[in-house]
């Protein structure tokens, strides 16, 4: 059986790094955590992050602390993170898609299609309602 492969977001991300992640969410980056799922995100995705990290952004009322090498850390060197950079396939698909989400939903869910993983870790209500297959709650 191939192990489950997800897609998340920088707002998963960040809510990850603070606690906050709701039950099916949380389920899935403890999977992750045990080596029993991978979950990929976009280069782009970690890029926010790291940016919302320098600026000491608030996430679900937590104040995010440390820095973005701290983050980068805690989420790919030791965490449960795999990197999915945007290569070509990744631009066919945001071609493609581009014109129905923002610049970062797209390459969300053209990194998600481009790498079939099985859905996208997200509470973004316009991937939800896309008809993208996502998990959050």
């Amino acid at each position: 059986m191939a192990t489950p492969t997800y897609t998340a977001d920088a707002v998963a991300l960040l809510v990850y790094l603070v606690d906050g992640l709701p039950e099916r969410a949380d389920s899935v980056f403890a999977q992750a955590e045990a080596g029993e799922a991978v979950i990929q995100a976009p280069s782009t995705a970690l890029a926010e992050v790291l940016y919302a990290v320098s600026r000491d952004k608030d996430v679900r009322g937590v104040q995010l602390t440390g820095t973005p090498e701290d983050a980068r850390q805690a989420l790919v060197a030791n965490g449960p993170i795999a990197l999915a950079p945007i290569d070509d396939d990744e631009l066919v698909e945001y071609a493609s898609v581009v014109d129905a989400f923002s610049i970062h939903d797209a390459l969300v869910v053209a990194s998600h299609s481009a790498r079939e993983t099985d859905a996208v870790i997200t509470s973004d209500r316009t991937i939800q309602d896309a008809g993208v297959e996502t998990i959050w709650k």
